[in-house]
C-alpha cells in the first residue's frame, strides 16, 4: 500500500508547504521512489562496506581473536539487523513514510520526540566517526607519499569530507544513488584485494593465532561484549534502515537488500577489519591499507574508503533532515538550509578528531541502548496490536482529537517500555563502565532490551489503554477521511 489519495492540504486550509516529498515528510508515491532491485542491493552494499563496519571490526579486535570475533560479528549483526529492519523497515515501505512517523503511532505525537533525540544522536555521531576516518585517511595517503603532517590534516579532511557530504545531500537522494553506483564496483573489489591479501602474505594460521589487542582479564567477559558489539552493530543501521526502505518499491525490496547487504555483508566487512587489526595490530582502517596492499594498492583503497565514507555520511545527514520535519521550527525551512544545520553538530570533530574518534566503542554500545528498545515496541505495535495497518492521515494530525495523539501528546506506556528495556540493558552491560552481569551470557543485552521492552509495551497497551488499543486495530481502514483540524507538517 502507498500513500494514493493521500493529500493533507486538499483537506485542510492550511498548505503544508513542503517544498517536495522527497523533501519533506509527505508520503512517497510508488513512482517518486528511487530504488529499483538493483539500486537498492547497490546502495546498501554501499552503505553495509563503508568504513564503520571496519572500525567495528578493530573495536571486537580489541576483546577476542579471528575465531571468536568472526562467530560474533557475523551472528550479532543478523540478529540486530533483523530486529531492525521489521517492523521499521516493513512500514516505511509499505507507506512511503520516514522512520521517525512509522514510530508516532506506538509514541505520539509529542513522545515521537524522544525517539527522533536518539535519532539525531546516532546519525551525527556515527557521520563525524565516518569523517574522521575521511581524515585520517588524507592524512595517512600524505604521510605515505612523503608529507609529514600532523593532526590538523586529520581536521582538514574532516572539514573536507563535510563540504563534500553538503554537496552531494543538497542535491537529493538520486546524488546518492549516483555515487553510490559509482563507488560500490571499487569497494566490491577493495573487500576481495584485502581479504585475498590477508590470507595469501598472512594465512589463516597467522590470522587465527594472533591475539587480541586489548582484552580483559576474563575470556567470557570479553566474548560476551564482543558478541553485544555485534548486534548493536546490525541494529546502528536502525538510522539508515527506515531511509532506505522508504525509497524501495517494493516489500521485498525493502527486507533482502537490507538483511542480506547489511546484515550479511556487513559482518564481512566487519570481519575483514577484524583480521586486519589483529595482524596490523590497530584498530583503525586507515593504518592497515598500506601495510597490507603496499603503496600504490593502499593509497587507492584508502581513496575508495574516503569516498565510501563521504556517501555514507550523506545518507546519515539525509536522513537526519528528513527527521527534523518533526520539529515544528524546520517544517518551512528549505531543503539547503536545513542540511547545512544539520552538518554543524559534527563541527566538533574537525577540532577534536583523536579525542571524539577513542570513543567509537562506548558510542557503538550506546546505540544498543537506544534502539533495542524502540525496535521491540514498535515490532509489538506494527504486527501485533495494528496488524500492519497504519491510518496515515493520523500521521499528521496534532490536534489532541487525534488517533495518535494519546495523552498530552505522549503515549507514557511506549515510554516507560523504553526506559524499562534501557534499564535491563545498562543491568545486563553497562557500556559506560564495562561491567557486565553474570545474566549477559545468556542473551546479548540488546536482545533481552527489545524483547522486555516488546512485551512490556504489548502487554500493557492491552490492558491498560484499551481505548488505543481499539483505535490500533481499527485504523487504516475504518478511520473516516475527515478533515484535517491541525497538520503536522
Amino acid at each position: 500500500m502507498g500513500a494514493e489519495g493521500f493529500d493533507p492540504g486538499a483537506n485542510s486550509s492550511n498548505s503544508p508547504g513542503q517544498e517536495d516529498s522527497a523533501f519533506g515528510r509527505l508520503p512517497l508515491l510508488i513512482e517518486e521512489r528511487e530504488y529499483g532491485t538493483a539500486s537498492a542491493h547497490t546502495t546498501c552494499f554501499a552503505y553495509a562496506i563503508a568504513t564503520w563496519c571496519f572500525l567495528t571490526g578493530g573495536f571486537v579486535a580489541e576483546l577476542v581473536d579471528a575465531v571468536q570475533g568472526t562467530v560474533c560479528l557475523i551472528a550479532g549483526n543478523m540478529i540486530g539487523i533483523f530486529i531492525t529492519t521489521m517492523a521499521l523497515g516493513l512500514g516505511c515501505q509499505r507507506y512511503g513514510i520516514e522512520q521517525m512517523d512509522c514510530c508516532t503511532p506506538a509514541f505520539g505525537q509529542r513522545g515521537v520526540k524522544i525517539p527522533l533525540l536518539f535519532y539525531l544522536i546516532n546519525m551525527l555521531g556515527w557521520s563525524g566517526l565516518l569523517l574522521v576516518m575521511f581524515g585520517n585517511g588524507i592524512h595517512n595517503i600524505l604521510g605515505t607519499l612523503g608529507y609529514p603532517t600532523g593532526e590538523w590534516a586529520v581536521g582538514l579532511g574532516v572539514a573536507v569530507g563535510l563540504a563534500l557530504t553538503l554537496l552531494i545531500v543538497t542535491h537529493g537522494v538520486r546524488w546518492l544513488s549516483v555515487s553510490n553506483s559509482i563507488i560500490t564496483p571499487g569497494l566490491g573489489i577493495l573487500i576481495v584485494f584485502m581479504f585475498y591479501t590477508l590470507v595469501h602474505d598472512y594465512g589463516w594460521e597467522r590470522i587465527s593465532a594472533a591475539a587480541p589487542l586489548a582484552p580483559g582479564p576474563k575470556p567470557l567477559t570479553n566474548y560476551v561484549i564482543a558478541i553485544e558489539l555485534g548486534v548493536a552493530s546490525g541494529i546502528s543501521w536502525w538510522g539508515g534502515v527506515g531511509f532506505l526502505a522508504r525509497n524501495t518499491r517494493s516489500a521485498r525490496n525493502a527486507v533482502y537488500p537490507e538483511i542480506i547487504q547489511l546484515g550479511f555483508f556487513g559482518s564481512v566487512a566487519c570481519c575483514i577489519g577484524l583480521f586486519s587489526a589483529l595482524v596490523v595490530q590497530t584498530n583503525d582502517p586507515t593504518q592497515w591499507m598500506v601495510p597490507l596492499g603496499g603503496v600504490f594498492m593502499g593509497i587507492l583503497a584508502l581513496v575508495f574508503v574516503a569516498l565510501a565514507n563521504v556517501t555514507s555520511t550523506a545518507v546519515s545527514v539525509f536522513a537526519s533532515g528528513l527527521a527534523m520535519r518533526h520539529v515544528k521550527l524546520f517544517r518551512a525551512t528549505p531543503w539547503w538550509q536545513l542540511m547545512l544545520l544539520m552538518i554543524i553538530p559534527c563541527i566538533p570533530f574537525v577540532f577534536w578528531p583523536a579525542q571524539l574518534f577513542r570513543m567509537g566503542d562506548m558510542f557503538l554500545a550506546y546505540n544498543g541502548t537506544m534502539y533495542a528498545p524502540i525496535s521491540g515496541i514498535l515490532f509489538a505495535d506494527y504486527f501485533f496490536l495494528r496488524k500492519q495497518k497504519i491510518n496515515l492521515r493520523a500521521l499528521f494530525e496534532a490536534d489532541p482529537s487525534g488517533e495518535y495523539y494519546y495523552h498530552r501528546g505522549f503515549n507514557w506506556l511506549a515510554l516507560g517500555s523504553l526506559l524499562l528495556g534501557q534499564f535491563l540493558y545498562i543491568f545486563l552491560y553497562n557500556p559506560y563502565s564495562g561491567k557486565i552481569h553474570p545474566l549477559a551470557q545468556y542473551a546479548p543485552a540488546s536482545v533481552a532490551s527489545c524483547v522486555i521492552a516488546s512485551v512490556a509495551y504489548g502487554v500493557s497497551m492491552r490492558l491498560l489503554n484499551r481505548r488505543a488499543t481499539a483505535a490500533a486495530q481499527a485504523s487504516a481502514g475504518g478511520s473516516g477521511r475527515r478533515r484535517l483540524i491541525s497538520p503536522n507538517i
